[in-house]
């Protein structure tokens, strides 16, 4: 199979093959792998050894939508010349651009097959649309209303608001499972997506109900706010603000299981670290996936790929099990 392989911010696609070595060992020598570069000059990651030397990219900085358009074009065309290719594996930044392109590709083009086959996803964060348009009413509303005290974020929503946003909007019209901040599973709505639906649901008047809409906020400012804090370098504080008087611009496209309806259809497996500070973000970007198709792997360690040879061994595991899935499909 050939497998399209996307780095992190901060390093490269010769970085990224160096660490996937040994993965890569381990699912055999009949796969072929295309390490791509973005298309963005940046700092060396943070958690890189000072040995490891550069040229150092990213696929965007911060959360920025016209640079997220620019890296599809480079998937997109990457495909055009490589491919057919099966299936694709991100890190980071990388995986969310992945994530990021399968979405966008199920809400713009219905119907047609998603350019891959099946995907592995390390510790995904943050997933934002190229569409400056994506949700844009509910943006709006998101900035107008809810403007952050001395142009700062607001604190983390109680896990009850989202819990309660969940039960009743399932209960309304039902969708995918989800895990829970605490860990535990519950059913989590997919909400309204950039295509245009056919009509309001009743899933659409629960989330801009004032009580869901604050609530629903307040979890998309906790994730950015923990981007801020936990990832120097790769997202600038000045980006992600509120001014005076906001702009819907001013907001992130941020495609989370609450506000984007698509979901991937293919086959998936998601590492996801115990002691990352993004691990949120993660189980936020397996939600994203459709349920019955996703596998998730959780290893003790932090935003990195895991090492340890019972955690690579469950992983290719896995991600045999996604490759042969993807065969059936």
């Amino acid at each position: 199979m050939k497998i399209l392989c996307l780095h992190p911010w901060g390093t490269s696609g010769l970085i990224f093959e160096k660490q996937l070595a040994t993965l890569t060992d381990m699912l055999g020598p009949t796969h072929e792998y295309v390490y791509i570069n973005g298309h963005i000059p940046c700092a060396r990651a943070q958690a890189l050894p000072d040995f490891v030397k550069g040229p150092y990219y990213c696929w965007y900085e911060g959360l920025s939508t016209a640079q997220c358009q620019e890296a599809h074009d480079i998937i997109a065309e990457t495909i055009k010349e490589e491919g057919p290719i099966d299936g694709v594996i991100g890190f980071s930044q990388g995986a969310s651009l992945a994530l990021s392109f399968i979405l966008h590709h199920e809400l713009h083009k219905p119907g047609v097959p998603c350019p891959f086959k099946f995907a592995l996803f390390f510790c995904a964060n943050l997933v934002i649309s190229p569409d400056p348009k994506f949700n844009l009413d509910m943006v709006f509303k998101y900035s107008q209303d809810h403007k952050p005290a001395d142009h700062g974020l607001r604190p983390a929503a109680k896990a009850d608001d989202l819990d309660k946003m969940a039960r009743e909007a399932q209960a309304a019209e039902g969708d995918h499972e989800g895990r829970g901040q605490n860990g535990d599973r519950h059913e989590i709505p997919a909400a309204v997506s950039g295509a245009k639906p056919n009509g309001p649901t009743k899933k659409r008047a629960l989330l801009v109900h004032p009580d869901r809409k604050e609530a629903l906020f307040d979890e998309l400012t906790r994730l950015i706010n923990e981007m801020l804090n936990n990832v120097p370098g790769q997202v600038d504080a000045e980006r992600h603000s509120w001014p005076k008087d906001p702009k819907p611009e001013d907001f992130p496209r941020l495609m989370h299981p609450l506000t984007v309806r698509a979901r991937v259809p293919i086959p998936s497996v998601h590492i996801i670290a115990e002691a990352d500070p993004l691990m949120g973000h993660a189980e936020a970007a397996a939600r994203l996936c459709d349920k019955e198709k996703t596998k998730l792997v959780y290893f003790m360690g932090g935003h990195r790929i895991p090492t340890a040879p019972t955690t690579l061994r469950t992983i290719t595991s896995a991600v045999e099990w996604a490759m042969q899935k993807s065969q059936l499909m």
